[in-house]
């Protein structure tokens, strides 16, 4: 994507922080981190790390990053293939969406090293699929009682019908009787559909299934995830 990035989303790669790094592992399976990004502007890619602690994360090349600055700053997600190095991992973008002023109810701008996504504004990769739900009952831990008081948003990673990764800032909000996660947006261009997924908010990391319900979305909780999982 040499070149093809406007500056003002250079400026957000160049100043951003902290960002959310999602993996997939051997099952399939979406994995969120908190990480420090560094860009590299003449090679335009995106370094994280440290590399050993991200290493037996990374099965799969797919990732994704995403930075979610507060509104009016764009949220942009980063699509990618991921190299190990020695230090550092490097991702090299294949795809970005912008939505402007944070507004996930807004058609998401597009920049692809493919021309025909790049004027069609959707993903026109073939559709291989995506791991689907694990099912069985819910597994609610009372540190998920914080969804929606203590963490009134989460980071939503789930994996796309194209196999890469995708993640989105969503508001949730906790439904300890239903045993339930319940997810207040549906944002335009996230391909949400039903299969395991993950939420990460500050430390707290759950994996589930994602469902459909009532019009909505939920997460059906079945697993949280230390630090130090892999």
């Amino acid at each position: 994507m040499d070149g093809s990035l406007p500056q003002e989303l250079l400026e957000v790669f160049e100043r951003s922080t902290t960002a959310d790094f999602v993996t997939v592992d051997g099952h399939g399976r979406p994995l969120a981190w908190s990480v420090a990004p560094s860009f590299d502007a003449r090679a335009v890619c995106i370094e994280v790390g440290p590399a050993p602690t991200l290493r037996q994360a990374l099965v799969d090349p797919h990732v994704a990053l995403l930075f979610a600055d507060e509104p009016p700053q764009p949220v942009v997600l980063v699509q990618g293939t991921a190299k190990v190095g020695t230090a550092e991992v490097r991702v090299r973008p294949e795809r970005v969406y912008v939505w402007q002023r944070a507004d996930l109810d807004a058609e998401p701008e597009l920049y692809d090293s493919h021309v025909e996504e790049v004027r069609s504004a959707h993903n026109e990769e073939p559709e291989v699929g995506h791991a689907p739900p694990e099912g069985g009952p819910p597994a609610w831990d009372e540190r998920l009682d914080e969804l929606g008081t203590t963490h009134a948003s989460a980071v939503l990673a789930f994996v796309g019908p194209d196999r890469f990764p995708f993640a989105v800032r969503v508001p949730v909000r906790a439904d300890r009787a239903a045993g339930l996660v319940r997810i207040g947006a549906d944002p335009v261009g996230a391909p949400i559909e039903p299969g395991v997924g993950c939420l990460r908010a500050a430390e707290l990391r759950v994996r589930g299934d994602l469902e459909e319900e009532h019009g909505g979305w939920v997460l059906r909780p079945h697993a949280m995830v230390g630090a130090a999982e892999r």
